[in-house]
C-alpha cells in the first residue's frame, strides 16, 4: 500500500511540474563581489516545526541573506489546510500524505492569496529546495514575475524508494524524468556534494551545477558546549570512563541503524554501549530489533531532543558513528566534526574530500573495520583528542554559515544581473 501511496505522490507532481514551462539560462556565471541588494524567496516544503538537513540549510540561509541586506522571505507548507504567515514564512494550505513518508504534507490545488502576496512582491531571484509542492508554486510565481530559479537537489530518493517492491523500481527508474523535468524550469542547480553533481550528471541534467556546500549551525561556532558534557552523560547513567558510540540522527529506514546495531551485538563490543541520540518513524522497530539481538540494555534511546540541546549530546559521545549511504552531504557529520568528536562512517562519496581516514575521522567498509578502529579510538584518549581537534579544523574552513551564504549571493547576483 505504501508503494501505491508513493507512486500516485509521484504522479501526481509529474502532473504539476508538466504544467509549467520555463526556458534554462545558459549563461550564469559568479561576480567576485557583492553589489547591489535583492529580494529572495526561498522555498521549501519543509520548515519548522519540522526538523531536518534541509530545514537547517533553509533556515541559515535565510538568516545570512537578511544580515547582509537582502530582502527574503520563505515559501512552504501550512501544518493545516489553511494558509497562514509567521513573520518572514509563507505558509500555503496543505494536506497530509503520512502514507506515503511520515509527517510529509503535499500542497493543496486552492487558491492561496499569500501566492499573490508573493507575487505583487516580485521576488528578484528564486531559490527552490524541493522538487515537489513548493516547487510547483514556485514555478507560478517565477511565470508571473519572471523571476530566475536556483534549485538545489538535497535528497537521494533512490536511498528512500529502493527498499519497496516492484512499485519502488519503477518509481525509482522515474527519478531522473522528474528532475530533468525540474530542470527545464529551473536555471540553475546547486548540489551540496561532487556526489549529487555526479548524480545529477548521471540524470543528464544539461543546466549549469555548482557544488556549495551546506553550512552548519553558527551556534557550533560561537559556543563552548564543553562543560555539559558531565551533566548530560549523568543524566543517561553513563561512567567518566566510559568510551560512548553515539549516533545522532532521524530515526528511519534509510539511515542503516539496524548494522550498527549488529555490530554492537558482536561479542568483541560486548562491553560498549550506544546512545540513539533522535527520534523518528523507524523508532519502534529498532527498539524490537534491539529486543531480537539481546542487546536493548546497551542502548540508550534519548527520543526527541531540541535543537539548541544538539551540541551537548555531541558533547557527551566518544566516537560518532553512521553507516549511511543515503546522505547528501551528512550535515550531522559535520556537527560532530565541529564539536571535536572523531567519527567512524560507512564509506560515502558524500565524504570525499571531507575525511581523511585516520586524521580527521575514520570511514569504513567492513564489520572487521568497524570493530577495529573503534577498539583503536576507545583505547586511546589522545588518539580521540588529536582527530577530534582536526575534525574540528575541517569544519571551521570551509563550512562556516558565512563561506555558504557569499557563495549562493554570487549565484543570485549573477542571476539578477543577467
Amino acid at each position: 500500500m505504501e508503494a501505491i501511496y508513493l507512486l500516485f505522490y509521484y504522479i501526481i507532481n509529474m502532473v504539476i511540474l508538466c504544467t509549467q514551462r520555463k526556458k534554462v539560462v545558459e549563461y550564469l556565471y559568479y561576480f567576485e563581489e557583492r553589489e547591489l541588494f535583492v529580494k529572495i524567496l526561498i522555498a521549501s516544503d519543509l520548515f519548522d516545526p519540522s526538523i531536518s538537513g534541509i530545514v537547517t540549510s533553509v533556515k541559515i540561509l535565510a538568516k545570512g541573506l537578511k544580515d547582509n541586506g537582502h530582502d527574503v522571505k520563505i515559501l512552504s507548507l501550512s501544518d493545516t489546510g489553511e494558509e497562514k504567515r509567521i513573520g518572514n514564512a509563507y505558509l500555503i494550505a496543505s494536506t497530509s500524505a503520512s502514507k506515503i513518508y511520515p509527517k510529509a504534507r503535499i500542497g493543496l490545488p486552492k487558491k492561496n492569496t499569500l501566492m499573490q502576496e508573493l507575487i505583487d512582491w516580485n521576488p528578484d531571484v528564486i531559490h527552490t529546495n524541493c522538487e515537489f509542492s513548493t516547487f510547483a508554486a514556485s514555478c507560478h510565481i517565477s511565470k508571473r514575475t519572471k523571476a530566475p530559479m536556483v534549485h538545489t537537489y538535497h535528497t537521494v530518493y533512490e536511498a528512500y524508494v529502493g527498499y519497496l517492491s516492484f512499485a519502488g523500481f519503477f518509481i525509482k527508474k522515474t527519478i531522473p524524468n522528474i528532475m530533468r523535468s525540474v530542470s527545464r524550469r529551473a536555471d540553475c542547480f546547486i548540489a551540496p556534494t561532487q556526489k549529487i553533481h555526479r548524480i545529477l550528471t548521471r540524470y543528464r541534467i544539461k543546466n549549469k551545477i555548482y557544488v556549495i556546500p551546506s553550512a552548519i549551525d553558527e551556534f557550533f561556532f560561537n559556543n563552548d558546549y564543553s562543560s555539559f558534557r558531565d551533566e548530560t552523560r549523568e543524566k543517561y547513567g553513563i561512567r567518566k570512563d566510559e568510551c560512548l558510540l553515539l549516533f545522532l540522527g532521524r530515526i528511519a529506514k534509510e539511515k542503516n541503524i539496524e548494522e550498527l546495531l549488529d555490530y554492537l551485538a558482536d561479542d568483541e563490543l560486548k562491553d560498549f554501549r550506544i546512545m540513539l541520540a533522535g527520534d523518528g518513524p523507524y523508532i519502534k522497530k529498532i527498539e524490537n530489533y534491539c529486543k531480537k539481538l539481546g542487546i536493548f540494555d546497551r542502548v540508550i534511546f534519548t527520543g526527541m531532543i531540541n535543537p539548541e540541546d544538539v551540541p551537548k549530546y555531541y558533547m557527551a559521545g566518544d566516537v560518532f558513528i553512521n553507516a549511511s549511504t543515503s546522505e547528501t552531504q551528512g550535515l550531522t557529520y559535520m556537527e560532530a566534526m565541529a564539536c571535536s568528536l572523531p567519527i567512524l562512517c560507512r564509506y560515502d562519496s558524500c565524504l570525499d574530500g571531507v575525511i581523511k581516514s585516520e586524521e580527521n575521522g575514520f570511514v569504513y567498509n567492513t564489520k572487521e573495520e568497524f570493530i577495529h578502529y573503534i577498539k583503536l579510538l576507545c583505547d586511546n584518549v589522545d588518539l580521540r583528542k588529536s582527530v577530534g581537534a582536526n575534525a574540528k579544523k575541517t569544519v571551521f574552513d570551509k563550512y562556516t554559515p558565512k563561506a555558504y551564504v557569499e557563495a549562493c549571493e554570487k549565484v543570485y547576483l549573477a542571476l539578477q544581473k543577467n
